[in-house]
């Protein structure tokens, strides 16, 4: 098992994080998902990153649309995060903090909590209990195929402090959902939002008299929500997403894992055919971004008007304190 891997220097500054962000093809196999996983792993030791991210439901692979679905339920049965706990624990017993070695694992995976299951978001961190629900994001958007086999999460977001910055998670489809990365970057003051996918590639947009289609509409979405989400925010914006055709739905996954800076500028970006390890050495995550912010910061403008923003189950309040 090898990978291409893509390295590229951010700033000379050893102390910021350098990251390693996973473009992989994932299969619905536990035991063949886990392989590849631990081979990345020990890439990241190897290359002294500090931070790994992984895609949307990394054990598992992704689910598929299927006239019998018990196949998919026992998938991820077999996939839930208590059911491979010993290698979890195998896994953060890896990790460094503070010595310039692998820190953190951000990974998606299936969580059975009062006998329902949710698409969730898990830290792995030798200082983290990743069983703690203050550590769990479970995704709150679903797509109408996953509704028949996970339950919505709550409006909880998930937010950890390291000593580079603080960052925010979303899983895929809450990515085209605008208040949900707003409410991290503007209350919860997040640096860095980090989406974990299984981003498909496939839809048509055609509009004839202007002689312009697309055959990968949805990979157009994924390129546009990730650079418009560091930009509008002024965060940074980390993705991970599969890559490849699905085994059993044969759709394709986008690919095009990447970083984008507060700028919303793409600063290197995967394949969409082949697999991939992105390594940005050196993110000056804090400091690049207070230098855009001082140069035009949207929150300053923002908070003149509206001071909080609360969810409610039918639409967004923004509350004037004055």
């Amino acid at each position: 098992m090898s990978f291409r891997i893509v390295e590229r220097i951010f700033s000379e500054d050893e102390k910021s994080p350098s990251v390693l962000i996973a473009n992989i093809y994932g299969e619905p196999n536990v035991e063949k998902n886990i392989k590849k996983m631990e081979k990345i792993i020990e890439i990241a030791h190897w290359k002294k990153v500090n931070i790994l991210i992984f895609p949307e439901l990394s054990a598992t692979g992704y689910i598929w649309k299927d006239s019998d679905p018990a196949p998919v339920w026992d998938l991820l049965a077999d996939g839930e995060n208590k059911r491979i706990e010993s290698w979890i624990r195998n896994i953060r017993d890896s990790l460094t903090e503070g010595e310039g070695g692998l820190e953190y694992i951000f990974y998606g995976n299936v969580r059975e909590k009062n006998k329902k299951y949710y698409n969730c978001t898990f830290i792995l961190n030798p200082s983290i209990d990743y069983r703690l629900e203050e550590y769990i994001y479970a995704k709150v958007f679903l797509t109408p195929s996953e509704r028949v086999f996970f339950s919505q999460g709550t409006d909880k977001r998930l937010s950890i402090d390291t000593r580079w910055g603080r960052f925010g998670f979303l899983i895929c489809y809450d990515l085209c959902f605008v208040e949900l990365p707003r409410q991290y970057a503007f209350i919860d003051g997040v640096d860095a939002i980090v989406t974990m996918a299984a981003w498909h590639s496939q839809a048509i947009r055609e509009y004839e008299k202007m002689n312009t289609r697309t055959d990968h509409y949805y990979g157009f979405l994924w390129d546009l929500m990730n650079a418009s989400k560091a930009a509008y925010n002024q965060v940074w914006s980390l993705g991970s997403n599969w890559v490849g055709r699905h085994k059993k739905s044969l759709e394709y996954f986008w690919g095009g894992s990447g970083l984008w800076a507060p700028s919303g500028m793409k600063l290197l970006q995967a394949s969409n055919i082949n697999e991939e390890l992105l390594i940005i050495r050196n993110i000056d995550i804090k400091g690049q971004r207070d230098r855009e912010q001082d140069d035009f910061n949207y929150k300053i403008d923002f908070r003149e008007l509206y001071r909080q923003m609360k969810f409610s189950t039918d639409c967004i309040h923004f509350i004037d304190e004055k």
